[in-house]
């Protein structure tokens, strides 16, 4: 772990009543010199922490700041969950960067646990080949790399559980009660806030999946949305000038989800809490079957979710489906699922 990282994280954990910490027992935390604590203050200051610095009193962490940093996202992620965090200023997908890294690595388990997280996407993207808008400053764009030693048999379920993390996330980072849209979007006061995107990697030789690439895209602050968004899409903060808590939702997304993949908790909990959260269930919707073109647009209404991601619909002749993927419209506005 790098020397800021580590001071970071003491920053963080302070063990005070008040919050502070002294330079002398931060420096003696860290195996450093005081020189070298004021140092790397200045320097994660700089990267967007807001550190105070009180005579006779010590740092003290206000807050973990908007602009993105390696060292702060990583400080604030339990090290046990092995994380390896990389953040650009400006790429063009974050997913995209990740399968790039996936296709390159002979062992592609080395690369668990690895996000890529980036200020701006040039070239964003969603599901069935759309865009996904990434403006700088104002959203949160990552990929997670999950690669374990078994194959993953249940792609659905991982979208459908990153969702559930994000949720967590949001709650803790900014005390707000998101709800899910099957299987991937993430809604909150009627607008999508957040879009997910898990795409796997298979091994020719084996014919398994053996790696996933989770994309995700939350909207924070207001915007000037495209107009084909601007009905759909909004955004969890309403001020543009609020502290946008990027580098503290990135590590409790981050935390969230990985300790949904890797925990003991398992899958079939983490399904109930996202049919807790579901914004469908009991919902009339027009569902339109997308990968069978041959099947028309029908009328259904929303039963629930199974625990293996997949959406229970009853139709207007009283017949029971189970959809895998598909898309719907809901209140004149058409949503993608999965």
């Amino acid at each position: 772990m790098k020397t800021r990282e580590v001071v970071f994280r003491e920053l963080s954990n302070p063990h005070t009543e008040d919050g502070f910490i002294s330079g002398e027992e931060l420096a003696e935390r860290c195996g450093i010199s005081r020189q070298a604590v004021w140092k790397i203050v200045k320097i994660l200051r700089a990267r967007g922490a807001r550190i105070e610095a009180v005579t006779n009193r010590g740092y003290h962490l206000a807050g973990t700041g908007s602009l993105l940093s390696e060292e702060i996202v990583t400080a604030l992620i339990p090290p046990e969950l092995d994380v390896h965090i990389k953040v650009y200023e400006s790429i063009d997908s974050t997913s995209t960067e990740a399968k790039r890294l996936c296709t390159e690595t002979a062992d592609v388990n080395r690369l668990n646990g690895t996000v890529i997280i980036a200020e701006q996407q040039t070239a964003g993207r969603g599901r069935l080949g759309r865009s996904f808008f990434s403006p700088r400053d104002s959203g949160l764009y990552m990929s997670i790399i999950y690669a374990p030693e078994k194959s993953i048999t249940s792609p659905a379920v991982l979208t459908a559980s990153a969702a559930v993390g994000v949720c967590r996330a949001l709650e803790i980072v900014y005390g707000i009660d998101a709800q899910i849209k099957w299987v991937n979007d993430v809604f909150f006061r009627g607008k999508k806030i957040c879009g997910i995107l898990a795409e796997g990697i298979t091994n020719f030789e084996t014919g398994g999946i053996e790696c996933a690439v989770v994309g995700i895209g939350i909207n924070i602050l207001p915007g000037s949305f495209p107009p084909e968004l601007a009905g759909v899409a909004g955004a969890v903060l309403d001020n543009t000038d609020a502290d946008t808590k990027r580098n503290a939702l990135a590590a409790n997304v981050v935390k969230s989800v990985l300790t949904i993949y890797t925990g003991t908790e398992g899958f079939v909990p983490v399904m109930k809490e996202y049919r807790d959260r579901s914004l469908l269930t009991g919902m009339p919707v027009i569902v339109n079957p997308v990968i069978d073109q041959t099947q028309k647009n029908y009328t259904a209404v929303v039963v629930g979710v199974t625990d293996d991601a997949k959406l229970i619909v009853k139709t207007a002749d009283g017949q029971t489906r189970t959809l895998e993927s598909g898309e719907v419209s809901l209140h004149s506005n058409s949503f993608a699922l999965r």
